[in-house]
């Protein structure tokens, strides 16, 4: 019911030797209430993730800055190293699209009026606004009924606070134009 397990059998995580010795080595550890969680050794070597249920983006903001500082100052601790970040591209990131900040900031929004429109007038519409639209299940997990999960589309060349913008700005203008086409197809 969480659906932030790994899923193995990524055809692009197994050409990359990133699958082997399933699933040793790996693990995701969270906190009581399930609102933030640290992913470790799945597609990137740590997954650092704030959520919750509602609109409060600030506090999930919020939440991710401090638990972010809280793993880097553990992991310091421990073995007296800081995370790889360049000051020009970001921090260092398996996967190439992470590359930058590596944030991917999302909500989870109802967008019938975009639903019976169909998935490419909302993918366009996405692009434009430099948004990516997913199914609630993630990238490989498709989508079901009305709602999506919508996020940044870009990691490289942003601050953490302009995606986090970029994001907000966008689900908005998408929500106002859904209520458009909620009248257009009588819903």
């Amino acid at each position: 019911d969480d659906h932030f397990l790994f899923v193995s059998g990524d055809r692009n995580l197994t050409v990359a030797g990133m699958e082997r010795d399933w699933p040793e080595g790996r693990g995701i550890f969270h906190n009581k209430d399930k609102t933030f969680l640290t992913w470790v050794n799945e597609e990137d070597q740590l997954r650092i993730i704030s959520m919750q249920s509602g609109g409060d983006v600030r506090a999930v903001f919020d939440r991710l800055a401090r638990g972010i500082k809280a793993v880097g100052d553990s992991v310091k601790a421990e073995s007296g190293k800081d995370f790889m970040l360049d000051a020009k591209y970001g921090y260092v990131h398996s996967c190439p699209t992470n590359l930058g900040t590596g944030m991917r900031a999302s909500v989870h929004v109802d967008l019938p009026g975009y639903t019976k429109e169909g998935l490419k007038t909302l993918e366009a519409r996405c692009e434009e606004l430099h948004l990516q639209p997913r199914g609630t299940r993630g990238e490989s997990g498709g989508q079901t009924g009305v709602t999506y999960d919508i996020s940044n589309k870009h990691r490289l060349g942003y601050s953490e606070v302009q995606l986090v913008q970029k994001m907000i700005d966008g689900v908005n203008t998408l929500y106002t134009e859904d209520k458009v086409l909620k009248k257009k197809h009588g819903l």
